[in-house]
């Protein structure tokens, strides 16, 4: 059995980095650790992927049907279907403690359409996972972007159905206040309504949907907590995977590793198992 890590997020969010960077520090703590690469857009990625979507579809074969960009890249996630057995058998024959899937930045894919969420839990099946929602650190600058940022994130939980993490990426970029102080209360009662409400020359009809947005994410217990996240701090992704660990042992004692510091590897160059 393999355990799932999904990376959604915007165009730009990190998600390829930190696909990189978690898989870095899990091969060094032990756990045989693949990536999937799920973007079959994708240009150049900050590390080699052991299972490339490229391999089966084409946006380029897509793009000379007439379709542009956006669209032949909406076609070839959709065609992904035809491969799912395929994938699937080279995802077992890695028999990986520890599975990344790193996805597109067209975030259509899976907060409005069927395919990406289908395709990727048929994947899954029944092993554990975690969806890891990236937020960019200049979404948490201004509170009407927060609450754009939450409604999108939770529109995702909605059509995955795995439980989520939300990650604010590039937190070095991030005022200490907005890392100590914000984020951690975005959860209290009133406290991001506060926020919104003091940001002057909104429209009315703007304010009152962005307050009752900041409400139901909150009460549905859906903003939970927000892990800060920067490759630059070692701390701060050993937490976020400290909590990943948490979510898809199921309440177990992860077997695969321990997350001691003191057992840590070194790895050769970064490299991923």
């Amino acid at each position: 059995m393999t355990r799932y890590i999904v990376l959604v997020g915007p165009a730009g969010s990190g998600k390829s980095t930190l696909a990189k960077t978690l898989a870095e520090l899990a091969s060094r703590r032990g756990p045989k650790t693949i990536i999937v690469n799920f973007d079959p857009a994708a240009e150049v990625l900050p590390y080699d992927p052991h299972i490339d979507v490229r391999d089966y579809v084409s946006v380029q074969d897509f793009m000379k049907k007439g379709l542009g960009p956006n669209g032949a890249l909406i076609a070839s996630v959709a065609s992904i279907v035809n491969y799912v057995d395929e994938i699937i058998d080279e995802i077992n024959k890695y028999s990986a403690d520890l599975t990344i899937i790193d996805t597109p930045g067209q975030l259509e894919l899976f907060a409005y359409r069927s395919s990406g969420p289908v395709i990727i839990n048929t994947i899954i099946g029944e092993d554990p996972a975690v969806t890891l929602f990236l937020i960019d650190a200049p979404f948490f600058e201004d509170p009407l972007s927060i609450v754009s940022a939450l409604s999108l994130a939770s529109s995702v939980a909605v059509r995955m159905r795995l439980p989520q993490l939300n990650i604010a990426t590039k937190s070095d970029l991030l005022l200490p206040e907005v890392i100590e102080e914000i984020i951690p209360r975005l959860s209290e009662e009133g406290y991001l309504e506060s926020l919104i409400e003091d940001v002057p020359g909104i429209d009315y009809n703007i304010k009152l949907l962005a307050l009752h947005l900041a409400a139901a994410v909150r009460d549905s217990g859906f903003i939970g907590e927000i892990l800060p996240a920067s490759i630059y701090d070692e701390e701060l992704i050993k937490t976020v995977y400290a909590r990943i660990l948490q979510i898809i042992s199921q309440g177990e004692e992860p077997s695969v590793e321990t997350i001691t510091e003191e057992e840590d590897k070194e790895s050769e160059g970064g490299s991923v198992d």
